[in-house]
């Protein structure tokens, strides 16, 4: 039975040709994909440079209070605790929120690049005969003809080589 089924598939894909595309190096060596990261990444650089200027404060207040442990009173002392533990809640939702925001807009750029991609594919298939492109990554063995990343890359380059996700 299995024969039977992979011997239909056999002769089907022998008029057929199917061609594999690297996403990955896509996304990394494309100008849209360069400008997406670099975007990205000056995002996560100001994101650091910020929470680590909160980190030195709330760090500086804890030892101000720690300092200051025998010289307060009590009630002083709770209310400076409470609101150093308020300013850490705000640094760890902060970080929470500056994720969450990278994860967006990275998904964002992404589905850009996607959708300029998808009619790209569309006519390089047409025109080269092509009745299937897989991603590189379910690609066991492949010919290296049969990869059709680089061909896409420059066709990718005319039509978009920046986009803006702020």
């Amino acid at each position: 039975f299995f024969f039977i089924i992979f011997s239909k598939l056999l002769v089907s894909t022998a008029h057929s040709q199917i061609v594999y595309i690297n996403m990955e190096r896509l996304f990394n060596e494309s100008m849209v994909g360069i400008s997406l990261n670099k975007q990205i990444s000056d995002i996560n650089n100001l994101n650091e440079k910020n929470i680590k200027k909160i980190e030195t404060e709330i760090k500086s207040e804890d030892e101000n209070i720690n300092s200051q442990k025998n010289i307060l009173n009590e009630e002083e002392l709770k209310k400076k605790i409470a609101n150093l533990n308020s300013k850490i809640k705000e640094y760890q939702n902060l970080i929470k929120k500056n994720k969450d925001n990278i994860n967006k807009k990275k998904i964002e750029g992404t589905n850009v690049i996607l959708n300029t991609l998808k009619p790209i594919l569309s006519e390089y298939s047409e025109k080269n005969s092509i009745s299937m492109v897989l991603q590189k990554q379910n690609v066991i063995i492949g010919k290296k003809e049969l990869d059709i990343t680089n061909d896409v890359i420059l066709i990718l380059n005319e039509k978009i080589k920046e986009i803006d996700i702020n």
